[in-house]
Parts: C-alpha cells; structure tokens; sequence
C-alpha cells in the first residue's frame, strides 16, 4: 500500500516542479518578447506553446492524482482483482504513451538542432532551434522520469 501511495506522491512532485518550470519558462519568455533581440523572441516562439502544453499536462495530473489515488486504494483494499483489470491496463498504455511521446520529443530536439546547422547565421530561426532543442531535451527528461516510475509502478502491480 505505501508504494502506491509513493507511486502517487512522485507524481504530484514531479508535475509540481513541472508546472513551477512550466510557468518560469513561460515567463522568461514573456521578457525574452520585449526585448529588442531577435534571437531571444526566437526562444520565446519555440518555448511558449511548449512550455504551456506541459504547464497543461502537469496541472491536469495535479489536478487528478487524488482522486485517483483514492480510486486505487479502494481497489487494493476492497478488490484487489479490479488493479488487474483496470489499473495495470491503464498503467501499460500510459508507458506506451510515454514512449510515443519521448520519440516526438526526440524529434523536437533534432529538429531544432538541424534548425540551429541549417540556418546558423539567421537570428530568430537560430533562437528557435534553441527553444525546440531546449524544451525537446525539458520534456524529454520529463517523460523520462515519468514513465521509470510508471515501470516501477507497474511492476509492483503486477505483485499484488
């Protein structure tokens, strides 16, 4: 039961932190618009929708976490076999989402460093390859971390 309610707990932290860096990146951004740099507007064109989506992401986890926590403890407490028909199910898409997403994320990052290669000598395009390679690598590390506790998760699970 305490590595459920652990299980739970890391989500929480990590989507606070997310939603905290989320709002940071946000806001840097913000400034970076007004400054009179085009490369730093760059930034802020690739950071923005990115870092909001994850600000989104995270607040809807925070959002969401006790009650589904409470939903899982019922199940261990009440019927264990509903773990092994709902949430281990749930448990192995969110990993395969996870995966889908690192690849995109990957993606982010390459693109935005051919971007950065290609068009070494132009400003704002520059300053968005940044921005993608630095929120690719935000989000990457993200997921990365989120789908290691789902694996952990479902593991123990799959114990019970």
């Amino acid at each position: 039961m305490d590595s459920i309610i652990a299980y739970f707990n890391g989500e929480r932290v990590q989507c606070t932190i997310g939603a905290i860096a989320s709002i940071l990146l946000i806001a840097c951004s913000i400034f970076f618009l007004f400054q009179q740099k085009v490369f730093l507007k760059g930034i802020a064109y690739a950071v923005i929708p990115l870092a909001t989506l994850l600000l989104v992401v995270c607040l809807g986890v925070l959002f969401g976490v006790s009650n589904h926590n409470n939903k899982v403890t019922t199940f261990y407490n009440e019927s264990p076999g509903m773990i092994q028909s709902e949430e281990i199910p749930r448990v192995e898409q969110v990993i395969k989402t996870f995966s889908n997403l690192m690849k995109v994320e990957i993606a982010i990052g390459l693109i935005g460093l051919i971007l950065a290669i290609v068009f070494w000598n132009n400003e704002l395009i520059k300053g968005i390859a940044i921005g993608l390679m630095l929120m690719g690598l935000v989000l990457l590390t993200f997921d990365f971390i989120a789908e290691s506790r789902a694996e952990k998760y479902l593991i123990l699970l799959k114990s019970i």
